[in-house]
Parts: C-alpha cells; structure tokens; sequence
C-alpha cells in the first residue's frame, strides 16, 4: 500500500498514455484503414501486420484505460491541489478545523506530506 501511495500521480499517468496509445491503435486500424496501406509506414504496419486480431482488445481496453486514466490522474492532481491549499494558512484555528481532512489527504497521497503535516503541528504546537 506504501508504494502505491508514493508512486499514485505516476501510476496514474502510465495508465493514462497506455490508454491513448491502445485508443490510436485502434483509431488507426479501423477507422483509418485506407490511409494505412498506401504508402506502409511504422504505425500503420505495426497495427495492420503484427497486432492482427489482437486489435479487438485495443478498441475495447484502450478508451476503458483512457477515461480511468484521465479521471484518476484529474483526481490525484485535484487532491495534491486541495492539499497544498490547506496547509498554506498561517491560521492555526483553520489548520485545526481542517486538521481531518489535512491527514486524510496526506495519509492518501504520500508519506511525505504526512511529516509536512507533522512539522505544520509541531510549528502550531498541537499534540
């Protein structure tokens, strides 16, 4: 669990071009089929000649792969975001009434930002 924690925005990230990458496969093998055999270049060569039937699962996998992608890496930003705008305040009284939500995205996101939060409570001085 540690290491997904740590590696999230990668992970994210990898899934995401995996799934635009199967996406184009599958662009190019069906719907572009006639811009594929004259002149043969690499892509279109690799889709037609060495995937074959295999490129069924591209259109199928690839776009699935694309939106979790997306979606994921939009949400691991969106929180990485969140998080940081939390803990820039120089109030201890909103760090305390946001002190939940502050270790929850800490405890989500990275070992990291969990001594970040403990150095913000030792700079507040709350147990």
């Amino acid at each position: 669990m540690r290491r997904y924690r740590e590696w999230r925005r990668e992970i994210a990230a990898m899934i995401t071009i995996t799934g635009l990458l199967l996406t184009i496969i599958a662009v190019l093998h069906y719907a572009l089929p006639e811009k594929c055999s004259v002149p043969p270049g690499f892509a279109c060569d690799l889709v037609q000649n060495k995937i074959g039937q295999w490129n069924v699962w591209a259109v199928v996998v690839g776009p699935i792969l694309l939106l979790a992608g997306v979606f994921y890496l939009g949400d691991t930003i969106r929180k990485y975001r969140e998080f940081d705008r939390l803990m820039d305040t120089d109030s201890k009284a909103k760090f305390v009434q946001n002190q939940d939500r502050i270790e929850y995205l800490a405890w989500l996101l990275s070992a990291r930002l969990e001594k970040r939060v403990e150095e913000k409570k030792r700079e507040f001085r709350i147990d």
